[in-house]
């Protein structure tokens, strides 16, 4: 059985990476119980993976991890009770902490794709304090083409942001438009879980919408090095906030959670 879970991801625990956020969740379920299946040979393990892993020092309110299961069953009870996903998502949560919160637990086929094969977009807020987010935003829409220069391991790349970049805004109703018109959303729970992430002193918010997975991979710290490179102004005080992740069919964005 296959299952796909979305989670908060907010505060100190920003700061530890992929590999110990995985740790982390290993030892969660097996506190709560939840029947995990381990994979076969010399050192098993549990069958887990992220549709994609957010940088340190990121936070975000739309975080799926993907796991196989055996049951719904409580395995370390001695009645082995069945629990609905409502009630997974409460032992969860009370085996964890109140900086990492699980939000979904979906059932999916047994033949379901991966959630990091399946990644076409994520939405983003970025938050600045006492900037105009405005002239980013126009920034944006007034350039046919914004040339980055993106850094590997083993060279250099040019790519075209607005390629990737699909919406840019800092009118929050705006940008949630031109989403819904584009892409099938959740975007209540969004509006409704970002001030748990969001540091209250950063009052301007540039609302991003872009390419993501391993075709192309937009981040919006891209967006806003260009603009300070082209600009000669320069912010650093900003934080990223991941909103939510997206697949895509032949019409529009789906939200992973829906």
């Amino acid at each position: 059985m296959k299952i796909r879970m979305r989670f908060i991801k907010r505060g100190p625990i920003q700061y530890i990476g992929h590999l110990d956020l995985m740790r982390y969740f290993q030892k969660v379920f097996r506190r709560c119980g939840l029947d995990v299946t381990y994979s076969q040979g010399f050192n098993p393990h549990q069958i887990l993976s992220f549709a994609s892993p957010l940088g340190v020092g990121l936070t975000s309110i739309g975080e799926y991890l993907d796991a196989t299961i055996n049951s719904l069953c409580v395995i370390n009870e001695e009645e082995k009770t069945e629990l609905t996903p409502d009630e997974w998502i409460n032992r969860i949560n009370e085996h964890s902490n109140d900086m990492v919160i699980l939000t979904s637990f979906n059932i999916l086929s047994d033949d379901a794709k991966p959630s990091m094969s399946l990644l076409q977009g994520a939405t983003y807020a970025v938050s600045f304090n006492d900037t105009n987010t405005d002239d980013i935003a126009g920034y944006f829409k007034k350039n046919k083409q914004i040339i980055y220069t993106k850094m590997t391991k083993k060279s250099t790349k040019e790519i075209n942001l607005k390629d990737g970049i699909y919406i840019v805004s800092s009118d929050k109703n705006e940008f949630y438009d031109k989403l819904n018109q584009i892409a099938c959303t959740d975007s209540e729970y969004e509006l409704n879980n970002i001030e748990l992430v969001t540091d209250t002193n950063k009052k301007d918010i540039l609302y991003i919408f872009c390419a993501a997975g391993s075709s192309l991979n937009i981040k919006p710290e891209m967006l806003i090095d260009a603009y300070c490179n082209d600009t000669n102004i320069q912010y650093d005080d900003y934080d990223v906030i991941r909103l939510d992740m997206y697949t895509q069919n032949e019409k529009e964005f789906i939200s992973m959670s829906l």
